[in-house]
């Protein structure tokens, strides 16, 4: 019985990572279009020209979170302004922290260093749409 459940578990935990996961689709429109030319180029095809072209467009994209960070903040309250000053600071520790978990090259080779640097890009460009729509609801439908 007991290992039934931890088998249960192990798949219910596996399914909802899985679904957890960030849809990278939607957010590679929002790329410049320097950074998919780079990547067609011979020298965007080795693995430090791919680290090299996504740390370019992290520096893009972190730009714009600013941005749209302090376009969020602009028109809060005070006490709205530290819960998300509290919130975006947690965000970035959560961020930092889950792409780092991606980066072992001892184990899963120079690939991991890819998928950690591309999971930073898709992180910060999927918060940044969250910032450039909040607060939720503002305006929304009927609104």
């Amino acid at each position: 019985m007991r290992r039934g459940a931890c088998a249960t578990l192990t798949v219910a935990l596996f399914a909802a990572t899985a679904s957890a996961q960030v849809s990278t689709k939607p957010l590679q429109g929002r790329y410049t279009p320097a950074c998919s030319k780079r990547l067609a180029a011979p020298e965007g095809q080795s693995t430090m020209g791919m680290i090299e072209c996504i740390g370019d467009e992290l520096k893009v994209q972190d730009a714009r979170l600013n941005a749209a960070y302090r376009k969020a903040m602009s028109g809060l309250t005070s006490g709205e302004k530290q819960r998300l000053q509290s919130a975006q600071r947690a965000w970035i520790a959560f961020r930092d922290a889950d792409c780092a978990a991606l980066d072992d090259p001892e184990q899963w080779g120079t690939i991991s260093r890819i998928n950690a640097n591309q999971c930073m890009l898709d992180r910060t460009v999927a918060r940044t749409i969250e910032l450039q729509d909040f607060p939720p609801n503002e305006a929304g439908p009927g609104g």
